[in-house]
């Protein structure tokens, strides 16, 4: 309720003071009032205000009291001491937000004003199956494109394809190697090569496909599996999405930037500026100019080109497809290269913060009370698709938001699996589920929900449960700009605990009460699709029977 009033707080102090004083807002408190009798929210926002335009804190309390003591929403609005302001809502109010709640689109806002924004996630490199870091990584894009479209941004969804460079190679030289280990020859794996038993598989259906390839040229036959696993391999990965329930606008594909001259372009483009030397054979970006802790090669001695380079490329490609933001996924374990990715932006001319890097830290599994250990090199890999088939996709995109991005995530595989309150998708669920079955054993009394005496709805527990519907609205914008989707399952884990309190205290269907059951069931019926809209932008069911 408190952002509500920060509404209407913010209406009269630009009213009064003009916009220049409504930063006072963000750094004001609204709290709820220690004691009853000083009302349901108070605020301090008059002392913040006496520094600005220079009146006592009480003078303005009292301008501002005056103004907003016309505002239906309010039963009362006081002065307080030497200028707290104490507001007691109406029954009005709660009416007023609880019929939103249950016939209007509610929780959508304009805050985003149609910026454009390139969000782009997963991007994992088509060298081996999904694992469940690329899985946080690719709800917590999917869920935040979701909620910053329904925030009023214009969002698209980008996956890169990493399909160029020596990690393709690799990959080719692996299958070929497999293929020949088929066949039945002895072979020696280098280092760096890829080992997870998915590489057989792959040698499998290209030996099945091509059963002559071995007898090409060893670096023709590495061409050729190199190609066939990356899209062998790419279309697995998009299958696993698919699975996820995760969509992309666009697939980009690294290799194009290579083939339409994109990456000789924006190097030309930085030579032009000066920003580019030689030094030992190899070219270097001046990125020290631009706040790294070093100068960066894109092109190596050899003629090649760098990962750096690409992404340079791939940047500026977003620069000049128009986007007013960019914001980029990635593993944790490229912190380090934000700095340098920042500085080839500002390099380009363009404000380095238009790129925002969310970093998706590390997940581990538990089973059986211990971590289930992952480990690509050895082959013993943990994948996005045995934990989908383990614990369900509801489970595994509830979960990745158990907790903020930023934050380990320790994935209890057996709690997923519970049917019990300490689940926290079961209970959300089966929150949705009671609701259904309280309306729908009502119907079959005679009972339906109605808005008409929503004066009844007069109890603290009544109060606070139709003030947590109409808090996602708030909670969505929140999330939207501060790119918290895990806002989301907070958020409605608290509602569903909100109606556990007033499900326990409260009978909805009293046969002796027809206007307080109806109006009790509108109530029901607004906790019940808040919840099912707090599901449908996670993208998880919301069932009516468990």
């Amino acid at each position: 309720m408190k952002e509500l009033i920060k509404e209407k707080v913010k209406e009269v102090v630009s009213e009064i003071y003009g916009d220049d004083a409504l930063e006072i807002l963000e750094r004001a408190s609204f709290e709820k009032p220690k004691r009853k009798e000083f009302g349901d929210l108070a605020t301090n926002v008059a002392f913040l205000l006496s520094k600005v335009v220079k009146q006592s804190p009480r003078a303005i309390a009292e301008e501002v009291v005056r103004k907003l003591s016309k505002f239906p929403e309010f039963e009362k609005v006081e002065v307080a001491g030497a200028g707290f302001i104490n507001f007691t809502f109406s029954q009005e109010l709660f009416s007023q937000i609880l019929k939103e709640v249950v016939e209007e689109d509610f929780y959508t806002t304009n805050i985003g004003k149609g910026e454009r924004v390139l969000l782009e996630y997963v991007s994992a490199n088509p060298t081996g199956p999904l694992h469940v870091g690329h899985g946080r990584g690719a709800v917590v894009g999917d869920v935040l494109s979701r909620i910053m479209k329904l925030s009023g941004f214009e969002v698209e969804r980008e996956f890169y394809i990493n399909d160029a460079g020596r990690q393709i190679y690799l990959l080719g030289l692996s299958i070929y190697l497999r293929a020949k280990e088929l066949k039945g020859e002895e072979v020696e794996f280098p280092e760096d090569a890829y080992r997870g038993e998915y590489i057989l598989e792959v040698a499998r259906e290209l030996l099945k496909l091509r059963p002559d390839f071995l007898e090409l040229p060893q670096e023709e036959a590495i061409k050729v599996a190199s190609e066939f696993g990356k899209e062998f391999l790419l279309k697995k990965i998009q299958e696993d999405l698919k699975e996820l329930k995760v969509e992309f606008d666009n697939w980009f594909s690294e290799k194009s930037l290579y083939e339409k001259g994109e990456v000789e372009e924006v190097l030309r483009i930085l030579e032009e500026k000066g920003l580019i030397y030689e030094k030992e054979g190899a070219f270097w970006l001046k990125t020290t100019l631009f706040g790294d802790d070093k100068d960066r090669v894109v092109r190596r001695s050899n003629g090649e080109f760098t990962y750096f380079a690409s992404d340079i490329a791939y940047h500026w490609d977003k620069i000049k497809r128009g986007y007013d933001r960019a914001i980029d996924i990635w593993g944790a374990d490229h912190h380090g290269y934000i700095p340098r990715v920042k500085a080839a932006i500002e390099a380009l001319g363009k404000d380095p913060d238009w790129l925002e890097v969310i970093l998706i830290q590390l997940v581990k599994l538990f089973k059986g009370g211990k971590e289930v250990k992952m480990s690509k090199r050895k082959g013993d890999f943990v994948t996005l698709k045995w934990l989908m088939d383990e614990v369900g996709v509801d489970a595994v995109r509830f979960f990745f938001l158990l907790k903020r991005h930023d934050t380990p995530l320790d994935f209890d595989i057996d709690l997923a699996l519970s049917t019990k309150s300490e689940n926290p998708v079961y209970y959300v669920q089966y929150a949705h589920a009671r609701l259904c079955s309280v309306l729908d054993k009502a119907k079959e009394e005679g009972f339906k929900p109605s808005s008409t005496n929503l004066n009844l709805l007069s109890s603290e527990e009544e109060r606070e449960l139709i003030s947590m519907c109409y808090l996602l609205r708030y909670e969505l914008q929140a999330a939207a700009l501060k790119r918290e989707p895990h806002r989301l399952t907070y958020y409605l884990i608290d509602l569903a605990s909100t109606l556990h309190r007033f499900y326990n205290k409260h009978r909805v269907v009293n046969r002796e009460d027809r206007e307080l059951t109806e109006a009790r069931l509108y109530l029901v019926e607004g906790v019940r699709r808040t919840i099912e809209i707090g599901l449908g932008i996670l993208n998880v069911k919301a069932p009516r029977r468990m």
